[in-house]
């Protein structure tokens, strides 16, 4: 559902824009962006590697120029012959919000919920923090979910099932501004990233029970839930290159709820090359 565009809004502001503010001054209920690449990437970007491969950086900053102007064309040969630089220009959107889409607000709250041990209090504390997103935010998180829930389906063509995914996105959805200002590396960069896939595997894999429900009751709790914030499932084996780097010995598996060591709050933003 589009709604009517504000009088006098600046269309230009598409990246880097506020989430609230970029749909309160297009009208619309999730982010221009993410609706024409995802409808885009489900017809044509079943290929291997889909979010997690580059696409050609000046056809990129291409599309993005046409959004930006508020006409996109995704059926242009450049774009078909080029997926990857579709799926990379969504990512950046999200990687670009000021406040990230899981807010920096509610960080501690999502990754203290995946903390706990069962999945019953996971699944009921995540929805509770859920409630706690901003209308636009809410709304825009069950579509991307939604979205890659769909695509993780295709997994046996493209290589990329949840867990994947949630490696991909996790930093460009879930960030904590208080650690982001910290300088660090070595072993709680690692701890950080992997709190980030952990919380984001575990949305996309329980997309059916955290969304749901809470779609039935939504209207109602609108007008207890804020409309802004104020301003500022298993993770591999000790065989894989992330827990060989660790200088201490780790279990052999992670489950979301295991949790990591208490080593927060350091942080750190991981580029991986999208090109491996």
């Amino acid at each position: 559902m589009k709604r009517g565009k504000r009088k006098g809004a600046n269309k230009d502001k598409v990246f880097g824009c506020d989430l609230l503010e970029h749909l309160h001054a297009s009208g619309q209920e999730v982010p221009q962006v993410l609706r024409c690449c995802s409808e885009f990437i489900e017809e044509h970007g079943i290929v291997d590697g889909i979010y997690r491969l580059s696409g050609v950086s000046s056809n990129t900053q291409k599309l993005r120029a046409e959004f930006d102007t508020d006409n996109p064309d995704l059926n242009k040969d450049i774009y078909l012959q080029d997926i990857h630089c579709v799926s990379s220009l969504c990512k950046a959107y999200f990687r670009e919000l000021p406040n990230p889409l899981l807010t920096y607000q509610l960080y501690d709250k999502f990754a203290d919920s995946v903390a706990l041990q069962l999945e019953e209090e996971r699944l009921v504390k995540i929805k509770d923090v859920l409630k706690e997103l901003p209308d636009p935010h809410y709304r825009t998180l069950q579509f991307l979910m939604q979205h890659l829930l769909r695509m993780a389906s295709f997994s046996s063509q493209t290589n990329m099932h949840a867990r994947n995914l949630a490696i991909v996105w996790a930093p460009n959805l879930l960030r904590s501004k208080d650690i982001e200002s910290t300088t660090f590396n070595g072993t709680a960069a690692f701890m950080e990233v992997r709190v980030q896939s952990i919380v984001v595997e575990f949305i996309l894999m329980h997309v059916e029970q955290l969304f749901t429900d809470i779609n039935s009751e939504h209207k109602g709790y609108h007008n207890e839930r804020r409309k802004s914030l104020p301003s500022p499932s298993c993770t591999g084996h000790q065989e894989d290159p992330f827990f060989r780097a660790l200088p201490y010995h780790f279990p052999s598996a992670i489950s979301p709820g295991d949790g990591p060591p208490a080593m927060r709050p350091y942080h750190a933003i991981i580029e991986v090359s999208d090109n491996k």
